[in-house]
């Protein structure tokens, strides 16, 4: 294969994941469903080859699953799933957070503070997806501190799939008042100026699963 030839191959198989990634966000591929590559093939009019690429990739991120004699699995989110997703998320946002600790301004309080009250303005109106689009924004706004690609990169993918694909449960409901009084407590906490208490109340209670 030369140069040319492999640059367009890598095109198409980005190309080919973003799809995926777009029928899993829409649920056209819904959670729990089994598929085939030659289905997903014929249904989507993909080239096999970039399909099966992007659909490991996918299985690297904890989208989908490949099973022997059964095709590929929609994953779904088990409450142990969630529970462990956020322990990850926990450690990585608190690592970031203690890192970038000393750059946060109060300009950059500020805007945590009016994304946060924009948040709770936005749950009032059952709107789930900007919800969580605020919610990123609320925390990028110290984590674009970071110059921590790789760790960024693992902090996005696990937003997504809590946030992004899939069917969350009645949880997410449960999670919202929290998140607004939370997000007031990190910002308390910021403004003390004392990074470890804040890196570990990010950690073991933001980023925890209460099921009660």
């Amino acid at each position: 294969m030369n140069i040319l030839n492999q640059s367009n191959f890598q095109l198409l198989r980005t190309q080919v994941y973003e799809h995926l990634r777009e029928e899993l966000r829409n649920q056209n591929l819904k959670p729990g469903m089994f598929v085939t590559i030659n289905q997903l093939s014929e249904k989507l009019g993909i080239n096999r080859t970039p399909l099966r690429d992007a659909l490991l990739q996918l299985q690297v991120e904890g989208f989908v699953t490949f099973l022997p004699q059964r095709g590929i699995k929609i994953n779904v989110l088990s409450e142990q799933d969630l529970e462990h997703i956020y322990e990850v998320l926990g450690a990585l946002d608190s690592r970031a957070l203690l890192s970038v600790f000393d750059q946060i301004t109060s300009q950059h309080i500020e805007k945590m503070k009016a994304i946060n009250k924009e948040m709770i303005d936005t749950e009032a109106k059952d709107e789930d997806s900007v919800y969580f689009e605020l919610n990123d924004a609320f925390h990028n706004v110290y984590l674009d501190l970071s110059n921590n690609k790789l760790l960024l990169h693992q902090l996005s993918i696990l937003r997504q799939r809590l946030f992004k694909f899939g069917s969350q449960g009645a949880w997410i409901k449960k999670i919202q008042p929290l998140n607004y009084k939370e997000h007031i407590q990190l910002i308390e906490l910021i403004e003390a100026g004392d990074a470890h208490k804040t890196a570990d109340f990010v950690r073991d209670i933001h980023c925890s699963v209460n099921w009660d």
